[in-house]
């Protein structure tokens, strides 16, 4: 095992984040360079993926070297984003970089292919941490293919568009860099598998064929399907978000530690930029989450907040505050937004043709979000009248009618906005882990249960998944930390799905009817815990929540995907407005938060079911959001 002092670590990540100490870009260009050239700033860290790759000289040569020489001249200094992580020159090098080095980390700690012999894992192991390695570096390799619009310059005058398909820039050329306006959100994930025969060596890509389910799960990684690639997937989204985090917090892993942090408003700020220009804040429509006139944007002041606070927990941000207050407060105290007299939050009335509605909204410059005068949507058909009527209060500000009333607290109707997180989180259980297991404990991911002053449920990192009919998917991140623990989820006390075959018998044979009668019975009796750490289900203001999938695995490990569909069936649970199936609910503790995918069942279908609940769980508050 490589070791080296903290001074050494720090200068390996501080040094190359002035990329620009390569070359100063002159009038917005930049000269192409050699690979040796980009990839100097950071040898340090080349020096630990060797180290931590394990292979001999000639093969870290022809697999490994070979990959980032081409990587390297590949990307240049072309930016990973426009305005979220690793958005300067040289972030998509360093981004994926990082990304491999976190994933090299992360895979020492894990046997695999999973469930296979010693023997098959001991002969496969150097291919799955090629997997590990070459997955984690082209992960994001399409952005500049359909985010990014880049114009090569030669030396005899001439000038034409440029993309990665085509091949390295020629050296002794310039190129310069915009985005393309309208992009569409994790669009450059279909492309890797594209780009990927122009980077890797052909020896690698016959040794990464030669195992057939390693190449499912590897191409499925590179397409950002992270449910479809098992633990590799795992491996590399976790990675990736680590990086993500680090960069966003001016900070690094806990394995690299850093002396400076980003202040929580600029976090902030570029949070919200992302939510903005990726669309997931939509603008300028009937319900939308923000408006636009000449000089401002007016966004829905809960529900942009509510966004944002989701958008930093999933990254792992640290220090995330837990109460909206908190960052309205950040926002105004550092001028982000443009105060009514001593508040954050305006009420406004907005008006979109026979569309009108009144609502509590923050106040923020245009040139805040789009320094570029010419990327600013324009309002056309939109009309904004702010109230002399000031809201009673910060906190309390009804996102839809703008009154002062709690829109924490009350039920929620249709229409209402509502969460649609996604992820690329897997549902799957992780192998054995090997001795070397210090790496997966990542103090800077959401380890939320163990540290929280108000009762939790276990799977507060549970389900960020796709909302599908196949069901929302579990948090990869409690399969590691339960594998580290020594435990499994098969260890946690689980209800026998066979222990009241009565109701079962009575439930007609249908598994949602039958999962009804155990929930029912299991309510009543108090065998299925409730509103505790270690619950599925929870009560808050609006109804009944049931954490998923954990509750359907509860009741049959085996086929619990039926079981959960075969509910749906029944109608029981409250849909979105947008007609989905899943809520996120947010639980904030004392330091904090986190985040987890649940069914809701309204208060007057627990009233028709016969149930008897206690109090609302105040740990847990469902998110109102689009």
């Amino acid at each position: 095992m490589m070791r080296t002092t903290l001074q050494q670590v720090r200068r390996w990540f501080q040094a190359p984040n002035d990329a620009t100490a390569l070359q100063r870009p002159s009038h917005g260009r930049f000269e192409v360079q050699g690979a040796d050239a980009l990839l100097a700033p950071h040898n340090g860290l080349i020096s630990t993926l060797k180290g931590l790759a394990g292979v001999p000289e000639s093969h870290w040569q022809r697999l490994y070297q070979a990959l980032l020489d081409r990587f390297a001249a590949l990307v240049q200094l072309l930016p990973a984003s426009e305005a979220h992580h690793h958005a300067g020159p040289g972030g998509l090098l360093r981004h994926g970089l990082e990304v491999a080095h976190n994933a090299l980390l992360l895979r020492r700690g894990i046997l695999l292919p999973p469930n296979a012999s010693p023997e098959e894992q001991a002969s496969q192991q150097d291919l799955w941490t090629y997997a590990c390695f070459t997955g984690a570096l082209l992960h994001d390799l399409g952005k500049p293919v359909v985010d990014q619009e880049i114009t090569l310059h030669h030396a005899n005058g001439s000038s034409h568009a440029w993309t990665p398909v085509s091949g390295p820039m020629p050296e002794g050329s310039q190129y310069h860099v915009t985005f393309r306006r309208g992009r569409v959100h994790r669009q450059h994930e279909r492309i890797a598998p594209l780009l990927a025969p122009i980077l890797l060596p052909q020896h690698g890509l016959d040794w990464l064929a030669s195992a057939p389910t390693l190449l499912d799960a590897w191409l499925a990684a590179i397409q950002g399907a992270m449910e479809d690639a098992g633990p590799l997937g795992a491996i590399i989204a976790k990675a990736d978000r680590r990086s993500v985090a680090e960069n966003l917090a001016g900070g690094v892993t806990p394995q690299m530690p850093t002396t400076r942090v980003r202040p929580l408003a600029e976090r902030l700020l570029t949070g919200l930029r992302h939510l903005i220009t990726s669309g997931e804040l939509p603008l300028n429509r009937r319900g939308a989450a923000g408006f636009t006139d000449e000089h401002h944007i007016w966004l829905v002041s809960k529900r942009a907040i509510d966004a944002l606070l989701v958008h930093l927990i999933e990254e792992g941000q640290p220090d995330i505050p837990s109460r909206n207050s908190r960052v309205m407060d950040e926002l105004q105290q550092h001028g982000i937004v443009v105060p009514n007299g001593d508040r954050a939050i305006w009420l406004c009335d907005i008006t979109i043709a026979d569309w009108r509605q009144s609502l509590t909204c923050l106040k923020i410059g245009l040139s805040r979000i789009w320094p570029d005068p010419d990327q600013r949507p324009s309002g056309t058909g939109v009309t904004i009248h702010p109230s002399a009527t000031k809201p009673a209060t910060e906190t309390d500000s009804d996102e839809e009618g703008g009154t002062g009333a709690s829109q924490n607290n009350r039920p929620s109707a249709p229409g209402l906005p509502t969460p649609s997180v996604p992820t690329n989180e897997a549902d799957f259980p992780l192998p054995p882990m090997s001795t070397s297991t210090g790496h997966l404990n990542d103090p800077g991911s959401n380890d939320i249960a163990d540290d929280l002053a108000l009762p939790l449920p276990v799977d507060l990192n549970a389900g960020t998944g796709r909302d599908t009919d196949e069901g929302a998917t579990q948090n990869a991140e409690k399969e590691i930390k339960q594998i580290e623990a020594g435990t499994s989820a098969a260890a946690a006390p689980t209800p026998s799905p066979h222990s009241h075959e009565k109701d079962a018998e009575a439930a007609s044979g249908d598994a949602g009817k039958q999962f009804l009668a155990w929930l029912r019975d299991g309510l009543a009796t108090g065998r299925l815990a409730i509103n505790t750490p270690q619950a599925r289900i929870h009560v808050i203001e609006q109804g009944l929540i049931l954490v998923s999938p954990g509750i359907f695995k509860d009741f049959d490990p085996a086929r619990w995907n039926h079981v959960q569909k075969r509910f749906q069936k029944l109608k029981l649970h409250q849909r979105t407005h947008d007609n989905m199936n899943i809520w996120t609910c947010k639980a904030s503790g004392a330091r904090k938060q986190a985040l987890m995918k649940v069914y809701l069942i309204s208060k007057n279908e627990i009233s028709e079911l016969g149930l008897t609940l206690p109090p609302s769980n105040p740990a847990v508050e469902l998110l109102l959001m689009p």
